[in-house]
Protein backbone atom coordinates (compact mmCIF):
# COMPACT_ATOMS: atom_id res chain seq x y z
CA UNK A 1 0.00 0.00 0.00
CA UNK A 2 1.18 3.52 -0.65
CA UNK A 3 0.80 6.35 1.86
CA UNK A 4 -1.75 7.94 -0.51
CA UNK A 5 -3.89 4.80 -0.56
CA UNK A 6 -3.71 4.53 3.23
CA UNK A 7 -4.87 8.14 3.50
CA UNK A 8 -7.78 7.41 1.16
CA UNK A 9 -8.82 4.32 3.15
CA UNK A 10 -8.65 6.37 6.34
CA UNK A 11 -10.86 9.09 4.87
CA UNK A 12 -13.38 6.64 3.41
CA UNK A 13 -13.83 4.58 6.57
CA UNK A 14 -14.56 7.76 8.52
CA UNK A 15 -17.33 9.00 6.22
CA UNK A 16 -20.51 9.90 8.10
CA UNK A 17 -22.63 7.69 5.81
CA UNK A 18 -20.98 4.61 7.35
CA UNK A 19 -21.64 5.84 10.89
CA UNK A 20 -18.96 3.53 12.31
CA UNK A 21 -18.06 3.74 15.98
CA UNK A 22 -14.64 5.25 16.68
CA UNK A 23 -13.45 1.90 18.11
CA UNK A 24 -14.28 0.12 14.84
CA UNK A 25 -12.54 2.79 12.76
CA UNK A 26 -9.46 2.59 14.97
CA UNK A 27 -9.44 -1.22 14.79
CA UNK A 28 -9.51 -1.20 10.97
CA UNK A 29 -6.88 1.51 10.69
CA UNK A 30 -4.59 -0.32 13.12
CA UNK A 31 -5.11 -3.56 11.20
CA UNK A 32 -4.22 -1.88 7.91
CA UNK A 33 -1.15 -0.24 9.42
CA UNK A 34 0.12 -3.46 10.98
CA UNK A 35 -0.73 -5.90 8.19
CA UNK A 36 0.33 -3.98 5.10
CA UNK A 37 3.66 -2.93 3.70
CA UNK A 38 4.06 0.70 2.69
CA UNK A 39 5.83 1.30 -0.61
CA UNK A 40 6.47 4.23 -2.89
CA UNK A 41 4.78 3.77 -6.26
CA UNK A 42 7.48 4.19 -8.88
CA UNK A 43 5.54 3.15 -11.98
CA UNK A 44 3.49 5.89 -13.60
CA UNK A 45 0.33 4.42 -15.08
CA UNK A 46 -2.30 6.45 -16.87
CA UNK A 47 -5.78 4.92 -16.63
CA UNK A 48 -8.20 7.32 -18.36
CA UNK A 49 -11.22 5.09 -17.67
CA UNK A 50 -11.06 6.12 -14.00
CA UNK A 51 -8.06 8.20 -12.99
CA UNK A 52 -8.84 7.61 -9.30
CA UNK A 53 -7.98 3.93 -9.86
CA UNK A 54 -4.50 4.65 -11.28
CA UNK A 55 -2.81 4.76 -7.83
CA UNK A 56 -3.96 1.20 -7.14
CA UNK A 57 -2.54 0.02 -10.46
CA UNK A 58 0.72 1.86 -9.79
CA UNK A 59 0.93 0.33 -6.31
CA UNK A 60 0.33 -3.21 -7.59
CA UNK A 61 2.92 -2.78 -10.34
CA UNK A 62 5.55 -1.08 -8.17
CA UNK A 63 5.09 -3.55 -5.33
CA UNK A 64 5.08 -6.53 -7.67
CA UNK A 65 1.86 -7.67 -6.03
CA UNK A 66 0.72 -11.25 -6.51
CA UNK A 67 -2.87 -10.06 -7.04
CA UNK A 68 -4.97 -6.91 -7.20
CA UNK A 69 -8.33 -7.87 -5.68
CA UNK A 70 -11.26 -5.57 -6.36
CA UNK A 71 -14.98 -5.41 -6.84
CA UNK A 72 -14.66 -2.37 -9.11
CA UNK A 73 -15.61 -3.35 -12.66
CA UNK A 74 -13.48 -0.53 -14.13
CA UNK A 75 -10.39 -2.59 -13.39
CA UNK A 76 -11.38 -5.21 -15.97
CA UNK A 77 -10.16 -2.76 -18.61
CA UNK A 78 -6.84 -2.25 -16.80
CA UNK A 79 -5.43 -5.77 -16.97
CA UNK A 80 -3.31 -4.95 -20.00
CA UNK A 81 -1.57 -2.14 -18.12
CA UNK A 82 0.07 -4.27 -15.41
CA UNK A 83 1.44 -7.79 -15.05
CA UNK A 84 -0.34 -8.33 -11.72
CA UNK A 85 -3.52 -10.42 -12.14
CA UNK A 86 -6.62 -8.35 -11.36
CA UNK A 87 -9.29 -10.53 -9.77
CA UNK A 88 -12.67 -10.21 -8.13
CA UNK A 89 -12.96 -11.48 -4.56
CA UNK A 90 -14.75 -14.60 -5.83
CA UNK A 91 -12.14 -15.29 -8.52
CA UNK A 92 -9.37 -14.83 -5.94
CA UNK A 93 -11.05 -17.24 -3.54
CA UNK A 94 -11.45 -19.79 -6.33
CA UNK A 95 -7.82 -19.40 -7.40
CA UNK A 96 -6.37 -19.63 -3.90
CA UNK A 97 -8.72 -22.06 -2.17
CA UNK A 98 -10.97 -23.72 -4.78
CA UNK A 99 -11.88 -26.60 -2.48
CA UNK A 100 -13.64 -24.26 -0.04
CA UNK A 101 -16.13 -23.14 -2.67
CA UNK A 102 -17.21 -26.58 -3.83
CA UNK A 103 -20.76 -27.42 -2.82
CA UNK A 104 -21.04 -30.51 -0.62
CA UNK A 105 -22.40 -33.59 -2.34
CA UNK A 106 -25.73 -35.10 -1.34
Amino acid sequence: MTPEIMAEYSAVIQRPKFNLPRATINWWLELLASDTQLIEARDNIDFPRDRKDAPFLMCAASGKADYLITGDGDFSEAQGLIATPILSVRAFAQAVAPQTLVAPEG
